[in-house]
């Protein structure tokens, strides 16, 4: 009896350790998107920043497009200027949840994830700009927000 009793305990105690251990994965898990959707957030926003490269000859400079005031938007790898990015409020919780098609995270098609990512664009005087990703899972009670900044290299 005494035996029993010390297996059952022993083998309740794993079950409760490995149940645990997958609700820590799925937390590891949801954190590894969410990190790599802020960081593509960045880097769709640099991108277009970059190609936002003023014509010489017509004297635009190189933040023009959106660049040169605040502003949040909801930006994905099909966004071709911050013109045409859809603007939302900086509040979390006010954005559009992105989608997934399998192998992209987009706004256009797709089921819709947990994830909403906000980029905040604040222009740093005339000589640089802030960009602030943030990506919201779990109703907005978890989230990652990471930050760069591009200065003026014309």
């Amino acid at each position: 009896m005494v035996a029993m009793t010390v297996l059952t305990t022993g083998v309740l105690g794993i079950f409760a350790l490995m149940s645990q251990s997958i609700k820590l994965t799925r937390v590891i898990n949801d954190q590894y998107i969410a990190t790599y959707l802020a960081a593509e957030g960045i880097e769709v926003t640099k991108n277009l920043l970059d190609a936002n490269t003023p014509d010489i000859n017509a004297g635009r400079p190189w933040n023009d497009g959106g660049f040169d005031s605040s502003g949040c938007y909801e930006i994905d790898i099909n966004t071709s200027a911050l013109s045409s990015a859809s603007p939302v409020a900086c509040a979390a919780g006010s954005v559009t949840p992105l989608q997934f098609d399998g192998s992209v995270y987009q706004y256009g098609s797709g089921s819709a994830t947990r994830y909403t990512r906000t980029v905040d664009v604040q222009p740093i005087g005339t000589i640089g700009v802030r960009i602030v990703s943030t990506v919201a899972w779990a109703a907005g009670a978890s989230s990652i927000t990471l930050e760069d900044k591009f200065y003026d290299w014309h």
